[in-house]
């Protein structure tokens, strides 16, 4: 069949979006009105204002908008891929008992303001098992009651920041599902965590479980500005080690076997669909 004399190849891709792409959007952002106000101050409904497309767009907006979902929905991809630990599977040894616990992760990144030009932001992970539930027990109202600590404890104040830093501090209490490996820069900065991260589920620290070990010269295991070496054929500047930067509470996943994907617990990103506790 011939196209129509009138036919615009421009207006048909606009009205093929309409009727594909919108759609999505409304499914990705189903937890927010978008056919009423939307608050520009919060930051999932001006990515959802961002993102759907509107009749008046203008053929550039229309890539712009799509360009913006599209990087959306893959650094949620990616965030769910990298942080997983094999605890979404269904094959697992039995006779592991710790591993087949619920595991409860925190995310943090470096501000965009305050990232060295030329390197990717500094970012850090906290992870710990729910050691009192088994995948059974587990369920989205105890969840809850754990996303609500965490947003009390992590959610607050424009987030909470841990000072990371080259001294290894860890804490590690099995029994407890804690085996935690923190970079920090004071010996009181790791303590705030650990005390942060234990009253999560009601934990105090006992604090012989408590180790801290610093590298002797830790400006040239550990540089700030790293060495170049030839890499793939060229001079490349190495990867950081032990950076020092102020990362930022983002947010916080449930990963339970059997479950597919992560359960979002609580997200101050806005990037992530349907926390728990918003």
């Amino acid at each position: 069949m011939p196209l129509p004399d009138n036919f615009s190849p421009v207006e048909h891709l606009q009205d093929t979006i309409r009727r594909t792409f919108s759609r999505e959007v409304r499914e990705w952002f189903r937890d927010i009105d978008l056919d009423g106000d939307l608050d520009i101050a919060t930051p999932r409904s001006s990515l959802a204002l961002a993102c759907e497309h509107r009749d008046d767009d203008s053929f550039n907006m229309t890539i712009g908008r799509i360009l913006l979902f599209e990087t959306l929905r893959g650094r949620f991809a990616d965030r769910l891929v990298n942080a997983s630990s094999g605890a979404g599977s269904t094959t697992y040894r039995t006779d592991v008992r710790r591993r087949t616990r619920p595991k409860i992760s925190l995310y943090f990144i470096e501000d965009a303001n305050d990232v060295e030009t030329g390197y990717a932001p500094v970012d850090g992970t906290i992870s710990f098992r729910l050691m009192d539930h088994t995948p059974s027990s587990i369920t989205p109202v105890i969840a809850q009651t754990y996303a609500q600590r965490i947003k009390s404890n992590f959610d607050i104040g424009g987030g909470f920041v841990w000072k990371k830093g080259k001294n290894m501090y860890s804490y590690s209490d099995w029994p407890n599902g804690y085996q935690l490996q923190l970079l920090c820069r004071t010996d009181t900065e790791a303590r705030r965590i650990v005390d942060a991260v234990l009253d999560v589920q009601s934990h105090v620290p006992d604090w012989s479980y408590f180790n801290e070990k610093i590298n002797a010269e830790p400006a040239s295991a550990f540089p700030i500005i790293p060495d170049i070496d030839r890499a793939y054929g060229e001079q490349r500047r190495q990867p950081r080690r032990r950076p020092v930067a102020d990362v930022r509470f983002q947010y916080a996943t449930l990963e339970v076997l059997g479950v597919a994907n992560p359960v979002v617990l609580v997200d101050r990103s806005g990037v992530l669909p349907t926390a728990l506790v918003s």
